[in-house]
């Protein structure tokens, strides 16, 4: 499995067509690195607790909380990522249902947040946006439970390419805050719903899925809810949120 800077380091890399970073690599490439400091001596236990251990977090309040107003300041990570998290889980929530229960989808040994969809920002260089901005959460519904995933990585250069595996839908178009990806393809048993925004700053991208395992290179992802927690339409929605840039 690579890791984080080799695969920042091919899509960064000049000269070159859009290289469609994935969001399955690079959250693969981030685990591993995050399970370094996490689970010294116990690399093994991740085979065995890939679904278990998610604090519920049920939002009795869900418009009250859609709507909250975010902080603005981006001087540093933190308060990027506070900025970030804020934005990602008003836009996220406005598309649930009320009474949506979500948690955390977490690497064994982490500690979920108090907020489900806080941030994490792997560290690729020193400055504020440097950094791989990723989250996952498990909804579940009275249709069944499934996931919504976000990746936030600095620069702009491309998307997934179209022709992957198990596709089923894939298309471009331009849109005013850059060059946007849709697709829809099998993930193991399941289907994703997947878009990825490509602006100068950064490439945003969301995707959901009709299971609440946790995505992970090499695990057969189970059909646990008729369809993807969220549409294909829906997950455009997110990727075109403002206040998403750098």
């Amino acid at each position: 499995m690579e890791d984080v800077r080799t695969a920042l380091a091919a899509y960064v890399t000049e000269g070159e067509p859009p290289l469609g970073l994935s969001g399955d690599a690079v959250l693969s490439a981030a685990r591993l690195s995050r399970r370094r400091h996490l689970l010294t001596g116990a690399v093994a236990l991740a085979v065995v607790v890939l679904a278990l251990g998610l604090a519920v977090v049920v939002l009795p309040h869900r418009a009250e909380v859609a709507n909250r107003p975010c902080p603005t300041a981006s001087d540093t990570r933190g308060a990027l990522v506070d900025r970030l998290s804020c934005v990602v889980g008003n836009a996220v929530r406005s598309l649930l249902s009320p009474d949506a229960q979500i948690s955390r989808l977490t690497i064994p040994g982490e500690t979920p947040p108090e907020d489900p969809f806080h941030l994490v920002a792997d560290a690729i260089g020193p400055a504020p946006e440097q950094a791989l901005f990723h989250m996952g959460v498990r909804v579940t519904d009275e249709q069944g439970t499934g996931s919504v995933y976000v990746l936030i990585v600095p620069g702009g250069r491309g998307g997934p390419p179209c022709g992957e595996p198990g596709e089923i839908t894939c298309n471009t178009e331009p849109t005013p805050q850059g060059v946007m990806w849709s697709s829809s393809l099998h993930t193991g048993d399941a289907v994703k719903n997947r878009v990825s925004l490509a602006g100068p700053e950064a490439q945003v991208q969301f995707w959901s899925t009709d299971s609440g395992v946790l995505e992970q290179t090499g695990v057969r992802l189970p059909k646990q809810r008729p369809e993807p927690t969220l549409t294909l339409e829906q997950v455009r929605q997110l990727a075109l949120t403002p206040g998403l840039a750098f």
